[in-house]
C-alpha cells in the first residue's frame, strides 16, 4: 500500500493534525476517523488494510490521539476544521465512503456540514447522538478521570481490561489513555453528551448509516433521535454486541460491510 504522510491539516492556533494519506494516485477516496483511544495506524489497520487497494485512504490521528498525541483535543469543530482544510488543501471534493466510529463519528457529523464536499456513503459506528446533555456530561467525565487516574497508577490492570474488551488492541488503547491529558478528556466528554446534529435532507439521510451494539448505552439515545431526525437512514443494532466491539472482533468481515455499504450507494 503506497503511504504519504502528512501534517498539513490546519487549524487556528497554527496547530497540525498528523493524516495518514494511502494510495493518493487512486480516484475514489475513503475518510476513517478513529474512535477515542484509537489512531489513524489503527483504522489502517483495521479498515483500509482489509478494504484494498483500490481506494484512497485519508485517515486522521485527532488531537490528544496517535502522532497527534501531544496536541490537546478542544472540540470536534476545530477537527472537523482541520479536516476539511486538508480535504480543500488536497483538491478532494467527493467522498466516496466517510466512516466515523463513536468520537470519530462525532466529527463527522460536523464535517457533514461543509456543503462543498460530496459524501457518496456515510457510515457512523456507536456515535453519541445525545444533544445537551449536562447530568451525562458531569457522569462521564467524573467515570473518565477516575479511570484515567487509576490506568496512570497501574497500567498492567489498564491494559488487562482493555484487551479483555478489544483484544490485542487493547494494549495501544490503554497506553493511547494513560498518555492523554486530562484537559482533552473532559472536552472529548463535553462533545458527547452535547452533540451537534446537522439538518440532512432526505436524500442525504439516505446515504447515512447508523450502527450500534445492542449492549452499549450511546443505543438509548440513538432509538430515540434517529426515527426523528434522520428517519430515512439505515439504521442496524448488533445483536450482543458492545460499544464498538464489532470493529475490533473481525475486522475483515466489518470491512466487508463497509465495502458493500459502497457497493449499495447510488454514486
Amino acid at each position: 500500500m503506497k503511504l504519504k504522510k502528512s501534517s498539513k491539516g490546519r487549524k487556528s492556533g497554527g496547530k497540525k493534525m498528523n493524516i495518514l494519506d494511502l494510495n493518493s494516485n487512486q480516484k475514489e477516496t475513503i475518510l476513517l476517523i478513529h474512535p477515542m483511544l484509537s489512531s489513524a495506524q489503527g483504522m489502517k489497520s483495521l479498515i483500509a488494510d482489509q478494504m484494498g487497494q483500490e481506494f484512497r485512504y485519508i485517515i486522521p490521528d485527532l488531537s490528544a490521539h496517535g502522532q497527534s498525541a501531544s496536541t490537546i483535543y478542544e472540540s470536534a469543530l476545530k477537527e472537523s476544521q482541520m479536516i476539511y482544510e486538508y480535504l480543500k488543501d488536497h483538491h478532494i471534493k467527493d467522498l466516496r465512503l466517510a466512516f466515523g466510529a463513536s468520537l470519530g463519528g462525532v466529527v463527522l457529523l460536523k464535517l457533514l456540514k461543509y456543503k462543498d464536499i460530496g459524501f457518496g456513503k456515510v457510515v457512523f459506528e456507536g456515535v453519541s447522538l445525545w444533544t445537551k446533555s449536562a447530568l451525562l456530561d458531569v457522569f462521564t467525565r467524573y467515570l473518565l478521570l477516575k479511570k484515567h487516574r487509576k490506568a496512570i497508577r497501574n497500567r498492567d490492570l489498564a491494559v488487562r481490561k482493555m484487551v479483555s474488551l478489544y483484544g490485542e488492541k487493547g494494549v495501544m488503547m490503554a497506553d493511547s489513555f494513560i498518555a492523554m491529558d486530562e484537559e482533552s478528556i473532559k472536552h472529548i466528554s463535553h462533545d458527547c453528551a452535547f452533540v451537534d446534529l446537522p439538518n440532512l435532507t432526505p436524500e442525504k439521510q439516505k446515504s447515512c448509516v447508523f450502527f450500534y451494539g445492542s449492549k452499549e448505552f450511546d443505543l438509548i439515545a440513538a432509538q430515540k433521535v434517529l426515527p426523528q431526525k434522520y428517519p430515512q437512514a439505515k439504521f442496524h443494532i448488533w445483536q450482543g454486541y458492545g460499544h464498538c466491539r464489532k470493529i475490533t472482533e473481525n475486522p475483515r468481515a466489518y470491512s466487508k460491510i463497509l465495502r458493500n455499504e459502497i457497493l449499495s450507494s447510488n454514486c
